[in-house]
C-alpha cells in the first residue's frame, strides 16, 4: 500500500510539473502537492496577490474528472463552508479537519477578482498513513526529467496499477440503476426536497421570510372537472391508492394564478420525503417546468438534484424510470409557463411524456393555468387518458383557517378575527380573491401593518386589479419607509416617485419576458439598468439569487464566472401587472408600438388574462380600447369549448377589472342579454352583477 501512494504521488506531481511548464503567470498560486496523515487536520494554501472578491474551493471527482464537488467559499465578504469537515479561514486556505482517505484527489482554488478576472489553481492531496514516507530524492529526479521520463513513468504506474490495484480502472458500467444506486438516489431526492420544499414563502413584502410548511399549509378545495360537481377529494385523498383506482395515471390540475398550484406540489414532495404518503415509490421527481431547457431528459433533470457524491448516471436513471414506470411520480408544475406544445414534431422529452408517448405507465401529475388545459382537452386520446381536477382555493372553513395561522406565526392571533370579519362582510372579496392564497396572503399582510382607517379603505378593494395595486403602492412605501421613519417628510415623495420609474424601467423586461415564457433572467439583462433593479429588489418586485458555479457545469455552459445571478419575479402575476405598467406607457407615448404589442395580446387572450386585466384598469381610455379590441377579435382566438361564450365571459370580466361604465356599456351593447350558469366562475358573475348595476344588461340563471 506504501508504494501505491508513492506512485501515485509522483505521477501527480509531474504532471502538475509538465501543465505548469506553460509559464503563464497567474494571481493565485497553490502548492502543487501536498500529503495529508488520516485522522489528522491539513491546510491546503491559496496565495492569492490582489484582493479577491470571491474564492470557491472544489474538489475534482476521481472517477469522473469532470465532475467536481463544492467544498468552501468566501463569497459576499462571507466564508462559508459547503461540506461538514471542510472550511475556509481569513486567508483562503481550504481546512480540512480529520482527514479520511476518501479525501485524497486533485482540489481546486478559483478566484473572482474585483475587475472580474478569473483564475485558478490546483492541488493534488494524497493521503498516508503513520510511518510512510517518501523518497525525496526520487520526486525531484522525476520532477525535472525530460518527456519522455515522464511517458514512462505514466506507462509503469498504469501497469502497475492494472496489475495491482484494478479496482482503479474503469469497469463495464451497468445500463440501469444497482438497487443500491437506487436507494441512495432515493435517499438523495428526499434530502433535496427536505432543503427545497421544507419552507414556502408567504409574505409577498419580504421573500426571504419563509415558514415551516406543515406550520402554514391548509387544505385547497377541488371540482372534478370530468363530472362538472364538486367531489369530496382532498389532499389526503389526492395521490391515495383508492384515488388511483378511480383516476388514469395522468392527473391534471388546473387552477388561477396565485391559487396554490406550486405549493401543493411542494407539499407532495415534502410529505413523501417525510415518510407520510407515497412510500411504495423509489422516486418523486418535482420538475418546475417555467425551469426546464429545451432537449433535457427526466434524468438529467433528477441528476441535478443528487449529491455531488452520487455516482448514478443520468442515462441509467431514465433507464430505470423506463423499466420500474410503477416506482416513478413525475410532477410537472407549470405546464403553461412552459415553451414546448404538443404539436412540435421535433418534441422533447417532456412533451413526449405529457402527449403519453413515452412513460405511459408511470405516474405523472401536471398543473398548469386553465388556459392551456384546452391543450390537452382538444386532443380525444389525452381527454380520456388525463384525469382533470381544477382547484377552486379556500373554502369558507379554510380560508379561516389560512388566517389564523398566519397571524398566529407573528404571534398575533388577535389580528385574524377583523380580517375574517372584513371578508364575511364583503362579498367580492371573500368570493374572488379571498380563495387565492397568494391574494389572501397580501390581504393578511396589509391587515397587519395598515392602521385602522386604512383597514377602512380595504372595503373598497373589489377587483384583482386594485388589490393588486394597492399592494404595489404598499411595497412601495414601505421601501420608502426604510430611508424616513417620518412619512410625511418631503423626500419620502421623492423615494415614492424613485420606486415609481424603477418600475416603469424593467416594464419592458417583464412584458418580453410573458412573451417568450420566460420569468427569469440571467443578471446581466439588467446590465444598462443595475441601479433599477436593485432598487426594484430593495422594494420587492424583483428578487436575486446568486450561486455558486461548479467546474463541471461551467465547462457545460461553457461561460467563465464563478457565480450564476439570477433575477425573477416573486411570482408571475407580478410580472404580469408590470408589463401591464409598460402597455400603459406605449398608450400614451407610442400608439404603434401599443397597437403592436396589443395585437400580440389579443391573439393569445386567455394566455394573457392578467396583462389585460390589469391593463385594462390603469385608466378609461386604455380600458376601453381593451374591452373594443377584444370585442372585435375573433372568437376562435379563445379556446374554450362554447367560443363565443368563452370570448363574452373574458370581456364580462376584463369590463369587471377596468370598473368603469365605458366599459361595461361597451360589453352590454354586444351582449344586450347573459346567461349565467351553474359553474360560471365567482369573477365572472361579479361582472355580470356590476354591469346590472349600471344597468348595462339583463341578467338571468341558467
Amino acid at each position: 500500500m506504501d508504494r501505491r501512494y508513492d506512485l501515485v504521488l509522483l505521477l501527480t506531481l509531474a504532471a502538475t510539473v509538465l501543465c505548469d511548464s506553460n509559464g503563464k503567470a497567474s494571481v493565485v498560486r497553490t502548492a502543487p502537492n501536498v500529503r495529508g496523515w488520516k485522522g489528522e487536520d491539513i491546510r491546503l494554501p491559496c496565495d492569492i496577490l490582489e484582493e479577491p472578491l470571491t474564492v470557491y474551493w472544489d474538489k475534482e471527482s476521481i472517477s469522473d474528472p469532470e465532475q467536481t464537488t463544492p467544498k468552501a467559499a468566501y463569497l459576499d465578504g462571507h466564508f462559508k463552508s459547503l461540506e461538514e469537515r471542510f472550511d475556509i479561514d481569513s486567508n483562503f486556505s481550504l481546512v480540512i479537519s480529520e482527514l479520511e482517505v476518501a479525501d485524497e484527489g486533485r482540489y481546486y482554488c478559483h478566484v473572482v477578482l474585483k475587475n472580474a478576472q478569473i483564475s485558478e489553481s490546483s492541488t493534488t492531496m494524497t493521503i498516508s498513513f503513520s510511518g510512510n514516507r517518501v523518497n525525496s530524492g526520487l520526486i525531484i529526479g522525476l520532477s525535472i526529467g525530460v518527456p519522455a521520463a515522464l511517458l514512462i513513468l505514466f506507462l509503469f504506474v498504469g501497469k502497475y496499477l492494472q496489475n495491482k490495484h484494478p479496482d482503479y480502472l474503469p469497469r463495464n458500467e451497468p445500463s440501469s440503476l444497482t438497487k443500491e444506486q437506487v436507494q441512495l438516489c432515493k435517499e438523495d431526492l428526499k434530502a433535496c426536497y427536505r432543503v427545497s420544499r421544507r419552507k414556502v414563502t408567504v409574505d409577498p413584502l419580504n421573500f426571504l421570510e419563509r415558514v415551516e410548511l406543515d406550520e402554514i399549509y391548509t387544505n385547497l378545495s377541488m371540482i372534478d372537472q370530468n363530472s362538472k360537481r364538486k367531489t369530496p377529494i382532498t389532499y389526503d385523498d389526492l395521490l391515495t391508492n383508492d384515488m388511483n383506482e378511480k383516476c388514469s395515471k395522468r392527473l391534471l390540475i388546473q387552477g388561477e394564478g396565485g391559487v396554490g398550484k406550486t405549493t401543493l406540489c411542494a407539499k407532495i414532495a415534502w410529505d413523501w420525503c417525510q415518510g407520510r404518503m407515497l412510500q411504495d415509490l423509489d422516486m418523486v421527481i418535482l420538475i418546475p417546468l417555467r425551469d426546464v431547457t429545451d432537449g433535457k431528459s427526466i434524468g438529467e433533470i433528477a441528476k441535478d438534484y443528487l449529491s455531488d457524491s452520487n455516482t448514478a448516471k443520468a442515462s441509467h436513471i431514465d433507464k430505470f424510470i423506463s423499466t420500474n414506470q410503477s416506482k416513478v411520480l413525475i410532477i410537472f408544475d407549470g405546464f403553461d409557463e412552459f415553451s414546448g406544445k404538443l404539436s412540435d414534431k421535433n418534441s422533447t422529452e417532456v412533451i413526449r411524456i405529457l402527449g403519453i408517448e413515452q412513460y405511459k405507465s408511470c405516474k405523472v401529475l401536471v398543473t398548469t393555468r386553465p388556459w392551456r388545459t384546452d391543450e390537452l382537452m382538444m386532443d380525444k386520446f389525452l381527454a380520456e387518458a388525463y384525469t382533470f381536477l381544477s382547484i377552486e382555493g379556500f373554502d369558507e372553513e379554510n380560508l379561516s383557517a389560512y388566517i389564523g395561522k398566519y397571524f398566529r406565526i407573528r404571534e398575533k392571533g388577535h389580528l385574524a378575527e377583523g380580517l375574517i370579519s372584513l371578508m364575511e362582510e364583503n362579498d367580492v372579496i371573500r368570493s374572488n380573491m379571498a380563495p387565492f392564497p397568494i391574494y389572501c396572503a397580501m390581504l393578511c399582510l396589509m391587515w397587519n401593518d395598515y392602521s385602522e382607517e386604512r383597514r377602512k379603505e380595504m372595503q373598497k378593494l373589489q377587483t384583482f386589479s386594485k388589490i393588486f395595486g394597492e399592494m404595489i403602492s404598499f411595497l412601495k412605501e414601505h421601501y420608502a419607509s426604510k430611508v424616513y421613519e417620518n412619512l410625511q417628510n418631503q423626500n419620502i415623495v421623492e423615494h415614492l416617485k424613485e420606486a415609481g420609474r424603477a418600475i416603469q424601467e424593467i416594464s419592458e423586461i417583464a412584458l418580453e419576458g410573458l412573451f417568450h415564457m420566460k420569468l427569469s433572467f440571467p443578471e446581466e439583462q439588467f446590465r444598462e439598468c443595475h441601479d433599477v433593479m436593485e432598487t426594484c429588489c430593495r422594494v420587492g418586485v424583483l428578487t436575486i439569487e446568486r450561486d455558486l458555479i461548479t467546474r463541471e457545469r461551467r465547462q457545460d455552459v461553457n461561460i467563465s464566472s464563478l457565480i450564476a445571478s439570477t433575477v425573477s419575479f416573486p411570482h408571475k402575476l407580478f410580472q404580469e401587472y408590470i408589463a401591464g405598467v409598460y402597455i400603459e406607457y406605449l398608450f400614451g407615448n407610442d400608439l404603434p408600438k401599443y397597437d403592436e404589442v396589443k395585437n400580440k395580446l389579443l391573439s393569445r387572450p386567455e394566455e394573457f388574462r392578467y396583462v389585460l386585466y390589469f391593463t385594462s384598469a390603469s385608466g378609461n381610455e386604455l380600458g376601453l380600447d381593451i374591452i373594443n379590441g377584444l370585442i372585435n377579435c375573433a372568437s376562435d382566438n379563445f379556446t374554450s369549448f362554447h367560443k363565443e361564450r368563452g370570448k363574452r365571459d373574458f370581456c364580462v370580466d376584463v369590463a369587471f377589472e377596468c370598473h368603469t361604465e365605458e366599459a361595461t356599456r361597451a360589453v352590454g351593447e354586444r351582449w344586450h342579454e347573459y346567461t349565467l350558469w351553474s359553474n360560471s366562475p365567482e369573477h365572472t358573475v361579479s361582472g355580470v352583477v356590476f354591469m346590472v348595476r349600471c344597468n348595462q344588461v339583463v341578467s338571468d340563471a341558467a
